[in-house]
């Protein structure tokens, strides 16, 4: 499992490889499937179809509020406007945060993808204009307007609802980063089988992991073992793992994945490739320290297993 903390790295790595491999209208395709406007992706089309603009204002307020943002969000029914300015973008910004740290580049169009909320939004006969000036560093803006109502003038009155929200007022952690996670894997699986699979998450470890593969080279399996019980803090899910190192070999058992757990109480569906996010993974770290790995036991069902790392 890779940690919906990570996941911003993952997704900027999945466009590179994505462009990388197949080229750049590859990764536009891969926008439309994850933003399709059907529901059984990125939800907001759940959310205007049901409340109309304000499912905007309330789609936002929950994702924004997890990613740990800097933004001021105005909604305003009566003129037919909602209006996002984003101060400083988590999303962006972590990667920008990664480059000065370990190197790795953000995928060159990264902020485009959001311009993928238009098909959403249109579906419902809303439009929408993004203000990409800024994203050098981390800011920008989106207006979604009702064109039966919106006159062209974001006025901010006594009807307006307003969101103003600093980064240090929350906590980062978005679940469901866990399903475009999900989406990514099987995209690459469905279209282009396991190689890709493996390929992409064995770049993806080797790029974003690198102090913890040096972590490895000096202390062998106490830093794989600590990698993993950071990454179920992260998830708020200590009670899922357990690890036991003795005699050159660490065992690792996973109750279950919160990942799996948070997909299936939102009614999403585990691709058939997803525990490749832990055996290719695991397994890239092992070769990191020239230790063997093994998945012992995997259940798709709830993400339970056990696997080892040995000398």
């Amino acid at each position: 499992m890779i940690s919906c903390t990570e996941f911003i790295p993952c997704y900027s790595e999945l466009f590179t490889y994505l462009e990388e491999m197949h080229g750049r209208d590859e990764v536009s395709r891969f926008w439309d499937y994850l933003f399709q406007p059907t529901g059984d992706g990125i939800p907001l089309i759940n959310f205007v179809k049901k409340e109309g603009i304000r499912g905007c204002w309330s789609y936002w307020t929950g994702t924004l509020n997890e990613e740990a943002a800097d933004f001021t969000m105005y909604l305003n029914e009566k003129r037919g406007f909602f209006l996002n300015i984003m101060h400083h973008c988590p999303s962006k910004g972590r990667l920008l945060q990664l480059k000065g740290e370990i190197g790795i580049t953000p995928y060159h169009d990264y902020c485009l993808h959001c311009d993928s909320y238009r098909s959403a939004v249109e579906k419902v006969g809303l439009k929408y204009l993004y203000n990409f000036n800024g994203t050098d560093h981390a800011a920008c803006s989106m207006l979604i307007y009702d064109p039966d109502i919106f006159d062209g003038r974001v006025i901010i009155d006594e009807d307006t609802e307003i969101m103003d929200r600093k980064a240090a007022d929350n906590e980062y952690f978005h679940r469901d980063f866990h399903s475009s996670m999900n989406m990514g894997i099987h995209y690459l699986g469905e279209n282009y089988g396991l190689s890709s699979v493996e390929g992409f998450l064995e770049r993806y470890t080797k790029n974003v992991y690198g102090p913890i593969f040096q972590a490895i080279r000096s202390d062998g399996l106490n830093a794989i073992r600590d990698k993993i019980l950071d990454t179920y803090q992260k998830e708020h899910a200590e009670d899922a793992v357990s690890t036991d190192l003795a005699d050159g070999t660490l065992t690792v058992r996973i109750q279950y994945c919160p990942a799996v757990k948070h997909l299936l109480s939102t009614g999403r569906a585990i691709s058939p490739w997803y525990p490749y996010t832990t055996k290719t993974v695991m397994k890239t770290l092992a070769e990191a320290g020239n230790f063997s790995f093994a998945m012992d036991s995997y259940d798709e069902k709830t993400g339970a297993a056990v696997y080892h790392f040995s000398s």
